[in-house]
């Protein structure tokens, strides 16, 4: 029973249910900012089905360990609803320096974090480690230079009223970056990560 358990059968795990949840998402994100709908609204949908296979491969080697494929399938969730919500403001500040700037912190941030993912996923377990507090400092700092370019290219341009949602967005997907990692670690790792809280 205890096996039968750890089962993920193909009508709970929940791919379909995630592909819509990017499907509106990316459509939503699509009409911001003006321009190019169409164009964005195909690329979104295109990779919210990326998403889903990516999820379905993902099944198909960890349908037997359900914590496993739980774990790497919210992954896969967070980072295609943190593309979503970072878009609208890549697509604003394109093609200018701004837009450069931005797309080299955020790849650069979501490489550090996936490679120290056991770092992060410690720091969250437990909070009281020096890692905790990098972190912290990480997301502040680029909270602080994110949103430091995003206003100096809103005060050099005609944005438009998209700008402040744009912002917010990109905030949230950062965000979403952050903790997505922690599912890239096992179930006994964190059980070992907490042992080393007492």
């Amino acid at each position: 029973m205890k096996k039968d358990a750890n089962i993920v059968r193909f009508e709970n795990n929940r791919i379909i249910i995630t592909f819509f949840v990017h499907v509106m998402i990316g459509g939503l994100c699509s009409f911001a900012p003006d321009g190019n709908i169409w164009l964005w609204l195909g690329i979104n949908l295109a990779l919210a089905l990326v998403f889903a296979l990516v999820n379905y491969m993902i099944w198909n080697v960890h349908k037997n360990n359900s914590k496993r494929y739980f774990s790497l399938h919210t992954f896969v969730m967070l980072l295609g609803i943190a593309y979503y919500m970072m878009t609208p403001a890549f697509r604003g500040l394109y093609p200018s320096i701004f837009f450069w700037l931005l797309l080299f912190i955020t790849i650069v941030l979501i490489g550090f974090l996936i490679i120290k993912y056991d770092a992060v996923t410690n720091a969250f377990v437990n909070p009281g480690d020096s890692w905790f507090i990098k972190i912290v400092v990480i997301y502040g700092s680029i909270v602080f230079i994110s949103g430091g370019l995003l206003w100096a290219y809103m005060n050099a341009t005609e944005t438009g009223p998209f700008a402040p949602v744009a912002i917010i967005l990109f905030f949230i997907g950062i965000f979403l970056v952050m903790i997505a990692p922690i599912m890239l670690a096992t179930p006994e790792r964190v059980k070992e990560l907490e042992k080393q809280r007492y």
